[in-house]
């Protein structure tokens, strides 16, 4: 709706998308039973991301934390440019979901790390799609690839932070903000992810994104202006620690 991906259909697999032979299904499903390792210094990241980002892409300590998380968790070899999407989608909205949280008043640390990790379960069916490719020798046709990267699955989300032995408050987060974007009586954190998702787009999809998608967003939400304008008032800043970040190598 605002951002890039905030609909979230149910994961399909590769027969459902299109023909396939059957060793790469056969691949998929086996890998995505398989729970990705749990992010690497998720604790330490998000303690960074407390401070301004145009402060941490001269804070080489910083750098390294989200580094090395990057490299536990962010990694689809033969699939670096999809995971290199989810990373960059990942940090910004970490970024922007702190601002909003301290605006509103809400635990700023609790919806950085969700910001994080938010796309868990599509980070899941990029890994095992990487590997099923990898052990079959075959890759799945583009159209299959779009539809498994902008889908979501709940129960694959909620198996994989529940692996991850995620903080209670964190996983009730994450499924309330796939589950109930759009009920009326949605959580404030649940509105405020939305927000921080349309600003990413904004950010990281700024040659293809429509002009003014944060202000109808923030209208639609019934934000108030001021919130918004915050927000944006650090925009170059994250964009500064974004750059920090070059493209895993292929």
């Amino acid at each position: 709706m605002y951002g890039a991906h905030v609909s979230h259909p149910k994961t399909r697999s590769p027969q459902e998308s299109a023909p396939r032979d059957a060793r790469v299904i056969r691949a998929f499903d086996a890998a995505l039973l398989r729970c990705p390792p749990k992010p690497t210094g998720i604790t330490a990241c998000v303690a960074w991301l407390q401070e301004p980002a145009a402060e941490l892409s001269a804070r080489q300590m910083a750098l390294r934390s989200l580094q090395t998380l990057r490299g536990s968790l962010f990694v689809a070899h033969g699939r670096e440019a999809e995971m290199d999407l989810l990373w960059r989608e990942a940090l910004v909205t970490a970024c922007y979901s702190r601002i909003l949280a301290r605006e509103a008043g809400l635990d700023a640390p609790l919806h950085t790390g969700v910001g994080l990790l938010h796309r868990a379960g599509e980070i899941a069916a990029l890994r095992a799609l990487a590997q099923a490719e990898r052990e079959t020798g075959q890759r799945v046709p583009g159209s299959v690839m779009q539809d498994i990267f902008e889908a979501g699955d709940d129960e694959l989300a909620s198996r994989v932070t529940r692996g991850w032995s995620l903080p209670g408050e964190w996983r009730l987060a994450i499924i309330q903000w796939r589950e109930e974007q759009d009920s009326l009586r949605r959580p404030e954190g649940v509105t405020l992810l939305m927000m921080a998702q349309a600003l990413t787009t904004e950010l990281v999809h700024a040659a293809t994104c429509a002009p003014g998608l944060a202000e109808v967003a923030a209208e639609a939400l019934r934000l108030p202006g001021k919130m918004l304008e915050q927000a944006r008032a650090s925009t170059a800043g994250i964009a500064s620690l974004l750059a920090s970040f070059v493209p895993q190598p292929a």
